[in-house]
């Protein structure tokens, strides 16, 4: 159990005898929005989607993508100004100006309980941000230059050919030589074979930045001071060209001049599931050679408490330390055994671990999932299961373990909450606190203590960190 000073007992002990509701059980589900993969809060209006185009709050255009916007209340005019780009828009209108010159807008801006709401794909595409639509988890995965100081390429980027078939005829090319800035290397070539990506420049020495990123899987490689050739360019719709891949788990290579500023071309890699790279050796000194092959997703396994910190005293005295570590053993023992998963523990033994350090420890490797174990105390009269999230992003995890957790327990349930836990809250990745059920309850205690009941939570919990990490 964790520990809460004793000015909240009572308030605990109030709040226990309260009716709970599941977090986000019976909602639709949100619209989320990820830049470079960091979520981005939007507390006061919820991003939606309107005529098939994700509107957002004004603010996380300014705050994300460092714009400028100027209103005007007599007109209702928008202008968002970034680098060269200007863009005009009025409430409620479907015509923008962009540098001066009119285009038409599917859905227009509007205002939203005091916020203004603007179609993300538009704003996006002028400003440089390559996005994407992600269904099954509702969000859309925005991703700017890495240096965040780069200025976006002239005209629009996007990620996606649209479905309508509009604009999508490959770039002509001006029929001359492509002649780069002084300092800027010519791509010449991209190629991705059985096992490898290979890259090839004119000359110079390659060397990107990676993003490892997940759901979707994406290896994302920006080659700094760089451009593409010719040929590539002409390959290019809508700066975004495609190209086969003999590697299965490869489901596409895209490639784009991603920055202008510095020059920089980008290569995504989109994936079946989580994949590793590593770099080769090339014999040629113009040529960057990287083997892909599956990566292991780490979890983390989290006993709460130890040595000195037992945690809470069960009904017969026992210590909620030794449930929490017995059970995160045989959690550990049952993740070995998928070669898919590098599974940790904060604690093997009755050790002390800081929460700061369990927090550091899975943010350090950077894990992929985290989960800890903990029995709860209250009244006597008090039983059941509850599973406990803080970040919007671990919610669709809590989700899954309670649904797998609640008929392995056999224990009431107490439902999803949400709780400001430390080790939820400063984690980087999912990340969520089960507390089985409670060791002051005669009948949840008996149970929790007992080798066949770990054994069937373990193997409940194994089951719900496999489905959310899609291995089936």
């Amino acid at each position: 159990m964790m520990k809460f000073p004793t000015f909240c007992l009572f308030l605990l002990a109030f709040l226990l005898l309260m009716p709970t509701t599941s977090f986000g059980a019976e909602a639709a589900k949100p619209i989320k929005l990820y830049m470079n993969e960091k979520p981005l809060q939007t507390p006061d209006v919820t991003p939606r989607i309107v005529s098939g185009n994700t509107i957002v709050p004004l603010r996380v255009i300014v705050e994300e993508i460092g714009a400028k916007v100027a209103w005007d209340e007599a007109t209702r005019k928008v202008t968002i100004k970034k680098d060269e780009v200007q863009i005009e828009l009025v409430i409620d209108q479907t015509t923008a100006l962009i540098n001066g010159k009119q285009t038409k807008l599917e859905v227009g801006p509007k205002i939203e309980n005091g916020s203004t709401m603007l179609p993300l794909r538009f704003i996006g595409e002028l400003l440089g941000i390559e996005f994407k639509w992600d269904g099954p988890t509702s969000s859309v995965h925005m991703f700017k230059p890495i240096d965040g100081d780069s200025k976006p390429v002239t005209g629009p980027v996007d990620v996606e050919v649209p479905e309508d078939g509009k604009d999508t005829k490959p770039n002509p090319g001006t029929g001359t030589t492509f002649t780069p800035a002084d300092g800027v290397h010519l791509v010449t070539a991209i190629s991705m074979s059985e096992t490898e990506l290979t890259v090839t420049a004119k000359d110079g020495t390659l060397t990107p930045k990676v993003l490892t990123l997940t759901n979707p899987s994406r290896l994302v490689f920006d080659f700094p001071n760089t451009t593409l050739d010719e040929p590539l360019r002409k390959l290019l719709v809508k700066n975004l060209g495609e190209l086969p891949s003999k590697q299965p788990q490869v489901t596409k290579v895209r490639f784009s001049n991603y920055s202008d500023d510095p020059a920089t071309v980008r290569i995504i890699l989109d994936l079946n599931g989580p994949m590793d790279y590593q770099v080769q050796s090339s014999k040629l000194p113009n040529q960057w050679k990287a083997s892909i092959g599956e990566r292991k997703l780490t979890v983390v396994i989290d006993a709460g408490h130890g040595d000195n910190d037992p945690g809470a005293l069960s009904i017969t005295g026992k210590n909620e330390k030794d449930f929490t570590l017995a059970t995160a053993k045989k959690v550990e023992a049952l993740l070995a055994k998928d070669k898919r998963i590098h599974v940790l523990m904060t604690r093997s033994d009755d050790t002390f671990i800081p929460l700061d350090g369990r927090v550091s420890f899975a943010n350090d490797i950077s894990a992929d999932l985290f989960l800890s174990i903990h029995g709860n105390s209250a009244k006597a009269t008090v039983s059941g299961t509850e599973t406990y999230y803080n970040r919007p992003e671990s919610l669709a995890f809590a989700t899954v373990v309670h649904k797998f957790a609640i008929p392995a327990t056999g224990f009431p349930d107490r439902k999803v909450r949400e709780a400001d836990f430390r080790v939820i809250t400063k984690t980087s990745m999912p990340a969520v606190l089960l507390e089985v059920g409670y060791l002051s309850n005669k009948n949840d205690e008996a149970a929790m203590y007992k080798e066949e009941f770990q054994d069937k939570l373990a193997a409940a919990l194994v089951s719900a960190i496999k489905e959310y990490l899609n291995l089936k």
